[in-house]
């Protein structure tokens, strides 16, 4: 008889280390920090305003807890993308990845403005793809779980247990991810704790 996965997947998500961490925006004209977290794909921060995460999945969704007024990628030094808020309606997220798709090692730039930040207060993300064969073999392990919302909460315990929060995030996150209150309720619970203690 299988093992249920839920209460282990509920007490990982509640006692683990998993945070992520805030990258800082910081305004290039007064130095003043605004904090934005970034909660998928999984960053960690590297430097006063910079994080840098490595994700396992091509297409990973955006999902940052504070609206943002801006949004920007960047790919080998050029703008390919670019949101503004418009009309008082802030960015919010999760976001489907707007450009194409990371290649392994490639690495491309996130600059993310939150809501009442000066002009030119970003916070910098880099995101880098993965090896060949840790982006082949969390394809292949997305294309194994079908539309079943059991199969993709054994895959993000899975992920947990291995202490790949990188994996188990872009899982959590990824637009395939089928409907299911069970999935939804470990989303929400992962976005409210977002960056806190």
């Amino acid at each position: 008889m299988p093992v249920d996965p839920r209460p282990l997947l509920l007490a990982l998500l509640l006692l683990a280390p998993w945070r992520p961490l805030p990258a800082l925006a910081v305004s290039e004209r007064t130095e003043r920090p605004v904090a934005v977290c970034v909660v998928a794909p999984r960053v960690e921060a590297i430097d006063r305003g910079d994080a840098r995460g490595v994700v396992p999945v091509p297409d990973p969704q955006l999902v940052v807890v504070e609206p943002l007024q801006e949004l920007r990628i960047e790919r080998g030094g050029q703008l390919v993308w670019h949101l503004e808020s418009s009309a008082g309606r802030p960015i919010r997220g999760p976001l489907t990845w707007p450009v194409a798709p990371i290649a392994a090692g490639e690495s491309l730039s996130l600059r993310l403005r939150p809501l009442n930040a000066p002009v030119g207060a970003f916070a910098h993300v880099e995101l880098i793809g993965a090896t060949p064969d840790r982006m082949q073999a969390a394809a292949g392990l997305i294309s194994s779980l079908g539309r079943k919302p059991a199969a993709w909460l054994a895959a993000i315990d899975a992920a947990l247990v291995a202490n790949d929060v990188p994996l188990a995030w872009s899982l959590l996150f990824h637009a395939a991810v089928p409907r299911d209150p069970e999935l939804e309720g470990l989303r929400q619970e992962v976005v409210r704790r977002g960056c806190g203690d």
